[in-house]
């Protein structure tokens, strides 16, 4: 399960928040997708108690966050985590400006935040019903929705601003 990360004043540095969200979130949503991946199973058993919409949202939502982690993980954390170890000399980057990335990854939050509320809306809240395969479904969404919207917070309330400042005060 995730941990809970520091707010804005917490003496945590950026990298130190970074490992964090790696090591809660990411991993969270690895194991849940794949988790819930084995709970929908094959698709043709798992359309006779789950609507092809919900599936169809569940592969869209899997289809966006495996490569939304990925460039997070490998181009936008790092750059941050070398930029607050040597502000004086900002790394090169193929994009500019970190504000660049950083917008990207925001429009890909917001689409996950869409698919979530679809999600929901599809599950009634991830309401409780009769059958106790859609049940054990629903409470797998549920705890990843939960964790995606912590973890969408902490990136667009924390750790982006403060990057966007680290590089505006290490710009000459």
């Amino acid at each position: 399960m995730s941990m809970p990360l520091q707010d804005e004043g917490s003496s945590h540095t950026l990298g130190k928040l970074i490992a964090e969200i790696e090591q809660s979130h990411h991993a969270f949503t690895r194991e849940a997708l794949d988790h819930i991946g084995k709970l929908l199973g094959n698709k043709a058993d798992a359309l006779t108690h789950i609507s092809p919409a919900l599936l169809d949202c569940f592969d869209e939502l899997q289809a966006d966050l495996i490569p939304h982690l990925i460039k997070e993980e490998r181009i936008l954390f790092p750059y941050v985590t070398a930029l607050e170890n040597d502000p004086a000399h900002p790394p090169y980057s193929c994009f500019g400006s970190i504000a660049n990335p950083i917008h990207m990854m925001k429009i890909e939050h917001d689409k996950v935040k869409m698919l979530l509320g679809r999600l929901r809306e599809l599950t009634s809240n991830y309401a409780v019903s009769d059958n106790a395969r859609t049940n054990t479904l629903y409470t797998a969404l549920s705890a990843l929705d939960r964790d995606l919207e912590q973890h969408i917070k902490t990136e667009d309330e924390i750790l982006f601003p403060q990057a966007l400042q680290l590089e505006r005060e290490s710009t000459p």
